[in-house]
């Protein structure tokens, strides 16, 4: 018999940034940051009533959590909330806004939306159309400033993360060929024989998640897209977008019988230890404080997804460093605007050599 209390918490979590995303776009700016706050503390509420209740299971033919859904609620709606929070000061210094407050809120919602949702649905490929949700609602929230930077860092993100999921909807595909159904939870039950068809499914899934978690080579849209983002957006981005993108990957991972296949674990290993070392080498490079944030976020990436091919305990503790990424990268990406914004100078465009050290008639970068 289905317990209505953790059901009825998910349908709270999913309903409450969905009603924020549609009234959101109410013509008063007030209005939709207002109904913006509240659904995302609402959601707050409810991801750590479903943690306190231990509401590992399944909801329906549709809907389920499992307990690391469970613990990645509580970042995700965490961060969704401060964000909206954060928005409200982020949004008065934006000179040249192209998106509306209330558009800007509704994107946002549906942001947090789309994350939700891959963390409650059973099904694989509901957990793709989310994922795919993500890419449209964060694409479009790159452009609140009207900057041809931005839109081209919007468009780079859109085509390789676009690309990436094309990838994962053909590793579905062959999955659901392999195996007659996408339903996560069936399928941890009775794990699939480790088949060439399954074991490609997850190999392609790897590299098409791989791409919205940042995974070298397929990164080279995170960088711009982080820096580019408006402040509470890029902590979004970096603090729960990547590891519910790894999230949707491990669902695949995790239907492989145990220990998976070598020559796959040593792809997934391969993946991780290349981009912890790549993003390394890039991060020392970088002179924009968001650039850096973004390249220390694809090593932290790099790191989880070494944790998760080497299984075990190993994936605890890659669990435990998302968990505290989410909430450390994301604060630092709030401080990072803070300093930038108050020191008059476009947040997407300061260096750390220059910080600090220019007088008060060239706040704006003209020397």
């Amino acid at each position: 018999m289905i317990d209505p209390t953790p059901a009825f918490w998910i349908f709270v979590a999913l309903a409450l940034p969905a009603s924020a995303g549609i009234l959101a776009l109410l013509p008063d700016a007030r209005a939709s940051e207002v109904v913006s706050r509240v659904g995302s503390i609402g959601a707050v509420v409810a991801a750590v009533a479903l943690l306190v209740s231990r509401a590992s299971g399944t909801y329906g033919p549709y809907l389920g959590v499992d307990s690391i859904a469970e613990v990645f609620l509580v970042p995700v709606t965490a961060i969704y909330a401060t964000s909206t929070w954060y928005s409200r000061a982020y949004l008065r210094s934006v000179h040249r806004p192209f998106l509306a407050p209330s558009v800007y809120y509704a994107l946002l919602n549906a942001f947090a939306f789309s994350m939700i949702a891959v963390l409650v649905v059973r099904d694989l490929g509901l957990m793709w159309i989310g994922v795919e949700g993500t890419t449209v609602a964060s694409a479009l929230l790159l452009v609140l400033e009207r900057r041809p930077t931005s839109v081209e860092a919007a468009w780079r993100y859109t085509l390789i993360a676009s690309a990436g999921l094309t990838i994962a909807l053909f590793a579905l595909l062959l999955l659901y060929t392999a195996t007659g159904t996408l339903d996560a939870v069936a399928l941890a039950a009775n794990p699939p024989v480790a088949t060439l068809a399954v074991t490609m499914a997850v190999a392609l899934a790897l590299v098409g998640y791989g791409t919205k978690v940042g995974l070298f080579p397929m990164h080279t849209w995170l960088p711009d897209a982080h820096a580019e983002a408006p402040s509470p957006v890029s902590a979004m981005l970096s603090g729960i977008l990547l590891p519910t993108a790894l999230y949707a990957f491990l669902r695949v991972y995790r239907i492989l019988p145990s220990p998976p296949p070598a020559a796959l674990s040593t792809l997934v290993l391969a993946f991780g230890i290349a981009t912890a070392l790549i993003a390394a080498l890039l991060v020392q490079r970088q002179r924009s404080y968001k650039r850096m944030l973004a390249y220390s976020s694809m090593e932290v990436m790099g790191l989880a997804v070494v944790g998760v091919g080497l299984g075990g305990i190993a994936l605890y503790g890659a669990l435990l460093l998302l968990v505290a990424h989410a909430f450390a990268k994301s604060s630092a990406f709030y401080c990072a605007g803070n300093v930038l914004q108050q020191r008059g100078d476009d947040p997407d465009r300061t260096t750390c050599a220059t910080s600090g050290t220019r007088s008060a008639p060239d706040r704006r970068g003209r020397g």
